[in-house]
């Protein structure tokens, strides 16, 4: 069987699987616990097969999925999660497909997107469930080191050098996220803030390890995300 065919496969039983679970909360998340292993189990195996295998670019794609499934849990209505989902198992489908590949397109794609995501459901989940503020900020440190990390994984660099970068990122988005969680403003508005922060960090820092960084790059990334954090300020509402 072609990995062509798998990886739809692997897209429509996420689809499958969110949907029949979903009625029931208590379901849902072990049904999206199971596939994921699942998947990871079979693209533990594919890598090997093909020699490509290393912890992160395995573990990669978990960060992903949690970022569709999260994403899915906060859209309150169904026709929109309806849309999300042909949407999800679009790119669940590329993504797999690819598996093999370390082309910087794919890695710029698969690490903003997952890293919204996970932004934006962290903090509807802060937002919906009230979760402690600590538990919120551990699991943004967490995902930030997690997937810098992972998208660090092909550059030529020593692995010391790669985990402390992506340490950096994570203080840094942690020290940013205890300031935002006490602003009154919409969960959407955070995430989008400190992803816009997130992107600055990271892609100065992509470029730095690839020998690749100039002013020019800095320059334009962060005028880029100056402007969408500044439209983000004034058009919230804020809750006085």
């Amino acid at each position: 069987m072609s990995h062509k065919l798998i990886s739809s496969v692997w897209a429509l039983a996420f689809l499958v699987a969110i949907q029949v679970s979903s009625p029931v909360f208590r379901f849902m998340l072990p049904a999206m616990a199971l596939y994921v292993g699942c998947l990871l189990a079979y693209n533990y195996w594919y890598l090997r097969k093909h020699n490509f295998y290393s912890f992160w670019s395995w573990i990669r794609p978990a960060f992903f999925l949690a970022a569709m499934i999260g994403l899915y849990l906060i859209i309150p209505a169904n026709f929109y999660r309806g849309v999300f989902l042909l949407l999800a198992i679009a790119m669940i489908y590329f993504l797999e497909f690819f598996l093999l590949t370390a082309s910087e397109q794919i890695v710029f794609f698969e690490t903003l997107i997952a890293y919204f995501g996970m932004a934006l459901a962290v903090f509807g989940f802060n937002f919906y469930l009230l979760p402690r503020n600590t538990i919120t900020l551990v699991l943004l440190a967490l995902m930030t080191f997690c997937i810098s990390r992972a998208s660090f994984d092909y550059i030529p660099q020593s692995d010391q050098k790669k985990n402390f970068f992506a340490m950096f990122i994570a203080f840094s988005v942690l020290e940013l996220s205890w300031g935002l969680i006490f602003l009154p403003i919409h969960f959407t508005a955070l995430a989008l803030i400190l992803f816009n922060v997130f992107y600055v960090l990271w892609i100065v820092i992509y470029y730095y390890l690839f020998h690749n960084l100039s002013a020019k790059k800095i320059t334009f990334h962060l005028i880029f995300a100056a402007i969408i954090i500044f439209f983000t300020f004034a058009a919230t509402p804020w809750k006085l």
